[in-house]
This record gives C-alpha cells, sequence and structure tokens, in this order.
C-alpha cells in the first residue's frame, strides 16, 4: 500500500554592507552575547552572520554502468527477502517461485486479451516518454498550469489495448499499470506463491501487472518502498542509480508536483549532460530482465525502465522500515509553529536558526559531505566558489538546493527574486535593523529547546541507511522551510540561507 509523506534581492545589496554589519556585531554588549550563546551554543556564535553575511564574489554521460549481481537459488522454495533487505542493493534472483507461477506460463498478450474484457488504468502517449510524472496533491500544484503530458488512467477494451501494444501506430504509445485484484481472482491465483515477495510487511502491501508495448520509458524515479519485479513475459531494462547519486540525477523538489521523480532525462543525455553536468559524476547499474526474472529494487533506488519489447511483468511493494522512521521525524513539533513572532521575516530567521541547528547535530552524528570532499560538477559561478568556503552543515543545505532548486530557478520554473516585498533573510538591510531583528528573533527563541529539537531530527535520521538518508533529510528541511515562507519562495529561502552561512559556522 503506497504512502506519501506529508504532508531575493541583488547580491550587491548585501555585500555592501557586509563588513559594517560585522562592526555591529563587535559592538554588542556582554549581556547580548551571552543571550545569543544561551540559545545557539557557543560553538554557533557565528550564527549572528548566518543572515548577515553574503559573502563570496549522443553518449552517455555518466561513467560506465556496472552490472547487477545475479543470485541462483538452491531451489525454487529458497527464502531471499531477508538477505536481499539486509544487503541493500539491487539483486537479480533466478530459480525462485516465480518459475513455478501460472503466470509464468500461461501470460501472454493473447492469454490475458481473452481473460479480461476491459482494461482500467491505460497510459496513453504520443512519443514513448512517460514522465516525469504529475502529482496534483503536492504544495507547488497552484503555481503550474499543467497537467501529466500523457493520459492516464484510460478504460480500453482488452482487444484494442493487446492489439495495439502488438502493432503499435505512429505516435500511439501505450502502457498498463494496476492493482492485481482489477484483472479478478484467477490473477493473484495464478502468481502463487507470492508469500515470499511480501514477507517483508505482508500488512502494508501492493501488487501490481505493468504491461507496456516495445520502447516504451518510465522516467527515472525512486520509489520509498521493497520492490520485487518479476520479469513473465518479453524483456525490460533497468538502469539504475544508488540513492546516493541524487545530487547528479537532481530529484525535483520534495513539495513539486514532480517529486521523486528525476529533472534529468537519462534518454536524453546529449541534453541532459550540459544542463546537468554533476551527472557525469554517476555511475548506474544496467539490466536486461528476461523471463523467469526477479529484480529486487531496495527503497529509493532511482530506476529508469525501458520494454525492449512487448513486455508482461508483477511486482510487489513492501512497506519498509525507513518510513516508520520517517513518519516520526515529521510528527516532531516544531519550535517555531506556536511562537507569535513580529514579522515574518522574523519567522524567516528562526527557521533558519532551526534548520542550522539541527543539520549540524546531523553532522556530527553522520558523515556529512565537505566541500573539498565533493567532486560533483557544477558550473562556475559566485554561489558555486562560495559554497567551497562552506562548512559541513551549510554544504549539505547547499547542495540541496543545487540539485533540487537551482536550475528550476535558473530557467524560470520559480521564482529565483522576490517582486516587490519585504526580504526573506539577509539579502538585503541596513545593517543595524538586520542586527535589531537577529536581536529580537534571538530573545523570542530563548528557551524553546531548539538544540533539543535538532537532537531529536539527527537521532531519527541517524537510524537510516547510510545511502538513503541524504534524500529523507532533503525533504525534511523543505518541510520546515515551508513551514516560515510562502511554498512558491522556499527555493529562494534555500538559497539565502546557503549564500549566508557561507565561512560563518565553526563546529
Amino acid at each position: 500500500m503506497k504512502k506519501r509523506l506529508p504532508k531575493h534581492q541583488p547580491a550587491a545589496q548585501a555585500n555592501k554592507s557586509s563588513s559594517s554589519i560585522k562592526s555591529a556585531f563587535l559592538a554588542l554588549t556582554q549581556r547580548q552575547i551571552v543571550a545569543i550563546v544561551l540559545v545557539l551554543g557557543v560553538g554557533n556564535l557565528g550564527i549572528i552572520f548566518l543572515l548577515l553575511d553574503k559573502g563570496g564574489d549522443g553518449t552517455a554521460p555518466y561513467k560506465k554502468a556496472g552490472r547487477v549481481t545475479i543470485e541462483y537459488l538452491p531451489t525454487p522454495d529458497s527464502s531471499f527477502a531477508a538477505k536481499c533487505e539486509q544487503r541493500g542493493v539491487p539483486l537479480v534472483i533466478r530459480n525462485s517461485g516465480v518459475e513455478r507461477w501460472d503466470a509464468r506460463k500461461k501470460w501472454t498478450p493473447s492469454y490475458l486479451a481473452s481473460k479480461t474484457s476491459v482494461l482500467k488504468g491505460v497510459y496513453e502517449n504520443d512519443n514513448r516518454w512517460f514522465g516525469p510524472y504529475y502529482d496534483d496533491r503536492k504544495p507547488m500544484t497552484p503555481m503550474f498550469d499543467r497537467v501529466n503530458p500523457y493520459k492516464i488512467g484510460l478504460e480500453l477494451p482488452s482487444a484494442e489495448f493487446f492489439r495495439s501494444i502488438q502493432s503499435p501506430s505512429d505516435g500511439r504509445y501505450l502502457y498498463f499499470t494496476g492493482d492485481i485484484e482489477q484483472l479478478g481472482d484467477w490473477a493473484w491465483n495464478e502468481i502463487q506463491p507470492s508469500k515470499e515477495l511480501l514477507v517483508l510487511n505482508p500488512t502494508h502491501s501492493s501488487v501490481n501487472v505493468w504491461i507496456g508495448q516495445p520502447h516504451v520509458i518510465a522516467h527515472c524515479h525512486y520509489d520509498g518502498y521493497h520492490n520485487f519485479y518479476a520479469q513473465l513475459y518479453g524483456r525490460k531494462k533497468f538502469t539504475l542509480f544508488s540513492p546516493a547519486a541524487w545530487p547528479g540525477l537532481s530529484p525535483y523538489p520534495f513539495l513539486h508536483p514532480s517529486h521523486a521523480q528525476c529533472q534529468v532525462n537519462v534518454s536524453n543525455s546529449a541534453r541532459d549532460v550540459v544542463r546537468f553536468p554533476a551527472l557525469k559524476d554517476v555511475t548506474p547499474l544496467e539490466v536486461i530482465l528476461e523471463p523467469g526474472d526477479l529484480l529486487y529494487l531496495p527503497p529509493l533506488w532511482f530506476h529508469h525502465v525501458e520494454s525492449m519489447e512487448v513486455s508482461i511483468s508483477v511486482n510487489v511493494w513492501t512497506d519498509t522500515k525507513q518510513t516508520t522512521t520517517v513518519e516520526r521525524l515529521f510528527a516532531l513539533p516544531l519550535v517555531t509553529s506556536s511562537i507569535q513572532f513580529p514579522s515574518s521575516r522574523h519567522r524567516a530567521i528562526a527557521t533558519s536558526i532551526l534548520i542550522h541547528k539541527f543539520v549540524v547535530s546531523l553532522c556530527n552524528l553522520r558523515s556529512c559531505v565537505s566541500p573539498t570532499q565533493d567532486s560533483s560538477s557544477f558550473p562556475s559561478s559566485a554561489l558555486n566558489k562560495e559554497a567551497k568556503k562552506m562548512d559541513t552543515a551549510a554544504y549539505f543545505v547547499y547542495r540541496l538546493w543545487r540539485a533540487r532548486y537551482s536550475l528550476l530557478m535558473e530557467e524560470g520554473k520559480l521564482p529565483s527574486s522576490l517582486e516587490g516585498g519585504e526580504p526573506i533573510l539577509c539579502e538585503a538591510g541596513e545593517p543595524a535593523a538586520l542586527l535589531k531583528m537577529l536581536m529580537e528573533t534571538l530573545e523570542v527563541l530563548s528557551g524553546q529547546h531548539v538544540k533539543e529539537h535538532g537532537d531529536s531530527v539527527a537521532t531519527l535520521l541517524r537510524q537510516l541507511p547510510v545511502d538513503t538518508w541524504e534524500i529523507w533529510a532533503g525533504n525534511y528541511v523543505e518541510y520546515v522551510a515551508a513551514s516560515a515562507v510562502d511554498v512558491r519562495h522556499v527555493g529562494l529561502f534555500l538559497m539565502h540561507l546557503t549564500s549566508c552561512i557561507n565561512t560563518v559556522f565553526k563546529p
């Protein structure tokens, strides 16, 4: 059962006032400095400049693909699911119980056409690329005038559907996906035994059928579940990327209608290697599934899928322990949610402090990537050069903004500046006024358990696997940011937060 988690001004203006702001800080009284320490801790006195100092002046584009490991089971009755979960990497399993399924022998286009009269859940497009998917329930949906670029949820006579996918016409591409129960009890009976595919979480599961014509493509994306994918008829190619490859794949923001889908089009490498230069730093795995193969995909592994010919598959999703941890994370009460702030800018400032505090706590528990460790390729720009000076906590937020938001802002799909209205953070304002606003915010936050919240967030995120915690943490940062600013301006908030931090924080 699939679950879904919850729910600018020119830089020169900020640079102009930077030195005078620092001078103002040096003029703080002893009592004021003590108040800051009580809220932020001695190691983070630099927070005073977080908000006030801008600083800083045809061939696959990725690395050569590796191969997915193939495991041969001793007998079709052998257990394997727990070992797959423990290993946490994609595996192709052969000689599994799938070989005993009636569906393995029977399920052909003609057989399924004879067993069904109508298929509900057909996707139709005028080209073979299906995606990125568009979820109109996400918070940023009102910002966009588009819907899915293809038709979804169509109802077609089975005879027409199967005739079309076996003899495709130009400009019409079809595939079907739906819960196996839609086909009828007979379909469930013909994929037995399936207990081992459900064993990781049988009460939170989903069993689905996938049928596609040759060469249709499912856009690169990730799912938050264990995925056992059984290929029954035809061949299908999977291109897989570790969750840790997210900076190169640029997934859409957590708040965006195409959340969990990649902005990168893996099939359009010639163009996207220019738009996404960090793509060349990632290493995929590739596998072509043959009939009878069973692919295990761990949670959050990115996958780009292409039918090599008419293809029929069944997959089983089961919920993961990670989901429980993340649900606890999003259920944590935000320190800032119950506070009445003097202005929206005070709230944004307080939220930036909250975010920085829990990212610092997180980086103390996990190995956050530092600028010197990061080999990702980014275009030369003032902000990218500035990022090289950041500490690991600041750099985490920068990488999040860089991968998820920067191109959308650059291409005008999300706001890249504020048109009128009050600035968000440190991008503009008189030094004395900004300093006063910061002091007022710190006073309101005093005694609000900011550090305790940060430690709770870090403790939960520490429980997640080493290759997925960054994606979950990034989703949470966006969620917290959206509690302080209009959802349209979350990208601006993160951009100014990262540029304001610069070299300020010294753990």
